[in-house]
């Protein structure tokens, strides 16, 4: 279960509203009515998160597309965690609108091709949605952009757990639609979403588009 502890303040939801064209703002779209909410809790540590998915009810969970991408080894073999743990992230974060299980999967088909200890890139990133180092840190600084829901006490190694490798993916995707948002001064679509997961929303990089290229076909092919 999430551990008690001191309530912390998050944005769970931003609404853009067209306001005038001004030089200060161009684009004629500010975020407004942003709506605190208090998060019972804050962390979880790997035990945590293991006996959460072992008893989470399964009952009227929304699972992401099988057998539509024959060509990844293991492309369902992590299904059951998406959904868990989307699930538990979009009550959490009372997300409007929710994020969708395919999302998840089709980024960790472009991130490691469900491989839970991808060789390739090891020294930045780890395991199935190839949390890079830094994104560790901050999903565990309480002082950090995550603050609002944390984990604790996970290692590099705890990484290679394909359950463990999904929570925190999934807590970081919201993270990012946060500033997706705050960046594009709207809500982001599900590739902008991915790529600011990427690092790359703001990228002019010829890196940008292939980066995006497997995230897009695998998207699609769960989407047919």
């Amino acid at each position: 279960m999430v551990k008690k502890g001191s309530t912390k303040v998050t944005t769970v939801r931003q609404h853009p509203r067209r306001v005038p064209v001004s030089e200060k703002n161009p684009v004629g779209i500010t975020i407004v009515d942003r709506h605190p909410r208090h998060l019972e809790g804050t962390s979880l540590d790997v035990a945590e998160i293991k006996k959460i998915f072992a008893t989470y009810d399964r009952k009227g969970l929304v699972f992401p597309k099988s057998k539509k991408l024959p060509g990844y080894k293991n492309a369902d073999s992590f299904d059951d965690a998406i959904a868990v743990w989307v699930d538990y992230f979009n009550k959490k974060f009372s997300a409007s609108p929710k994020l969708d299980p395919d999302v998840v999967k089709a980024l960790i088909a472009s991130e490691s091709g469900f491989d839970p200890d991808p060789k390739e890139n090891r020294k930045i990133a780890i395991g199935l949605t190839q949390i890079t180092k830094s994104t560790l840190r901050i999903l565990l600084d309480p002082d950090g952009e995550a603050k609002a829901f944390l984990f604790t006490k996970i290692r590099q190694k705890d990484l290679k757990d394909p359950v463990v490798s999904i929570a925190l993916a999934t807590r970081w995707l919201f993270r990012k639609r946060e500033t997706a948002m705050n960046r594009l001064r709207r809500a982001p679509d599900h590739e902008e979403l991915i790529l600011e997961y990427k690092g790359l929303l703001r990228s002019y990089s010829e890196y940008k588009k292939a980066a995006l290229k497997k995230y897009i076909e695998a998207y699609a092919k769960l989407k047919k």
